[in-house]
């Protein structure tokens, strides 16, 4: 079997894997989605809070989004009742910049990242440490024009440790921390002019 990079422990889902990528073609274009994994019952809780604060995130129930659940990843682990809660969608130069840090992120966990990274259509699914990393690229770059920026967002990211993610990925989701994103990318690319 191959290395899948899923542990008991690597999530306080008792290793069932807590990130998913999905890409697909849209108008001939390639397009990659990030989806943070949950049972719907947080997820519901997550878009509350939220939207007290007054943002909106997108919730999809699992099995909409994804045609191969990682049964074989999580243990057997039945994936009724969890949703995909969209972090974000990358195409274009955007796509093109966070590729290196997806196929070193998941290369590292022994994860295959083809799927996601070639030219067909895929799913991948991420264990925690290595979701975090993914989606503070996907959120870095998601709103920059500037692709000096996103490349030296994305070159920061893959240079952080596992605990920096964590702390980074907290403050660029948490509905409290609405600056959080502007931050990251304030840190890791204020230096370009």
């Amino acid at each position: 079997m191959p290395e899948t990079g899923f542990e008991d422990g690597t999530s306080v889902h008792g290793g069932r894997p807590t990130f998913g990528l999905r890409r697909y073609q849209d108008e001939g274009q390639p397009v990659v989605v990030l989806y943070e994994l949950l049972p719907a019952e947080q997820a519901h809780a997550r878009r509350e809070r939220h939207e007290r604060r007054g943002r909106r995130i997108t919730i999809e129930a699992f099995d909409e989004v994804f045609d191969d659940p990682p049964t074989v990843h999580a243990r057997g682990a039945a994936w009724d009742g969890w949703a995909a809660v969209k972090i974000a969608r990358l195409s274009g130069s955007r796509l093109q910049s966070v590729l290196s840090v997806i196929r070193e992120a998941l290369g590292e966990a022994g994860i295959e990242h083809s799927p996601v990274s070639s030219t067909e259509g895929g799913e991948v699914f991420l264990p925690e440490h290595v979701g975090v990393k993914v989606a503070l690229a996907f959120v870095g770059v998601k709103d920059l024009r500037r692709v000096d920026r996103m490349r030296g967002l994305v070159r920061g990211v893959a240079r952080m440790s596992t605990e920096e993610c964590y702390y980074w990925h907290a403050k660029t989701r948490s509905p409290s921390s609405p600056n959080g994103v502007k931050a990251l990318r304030t840190l890791l690319t204020d230096h370009i002019n």
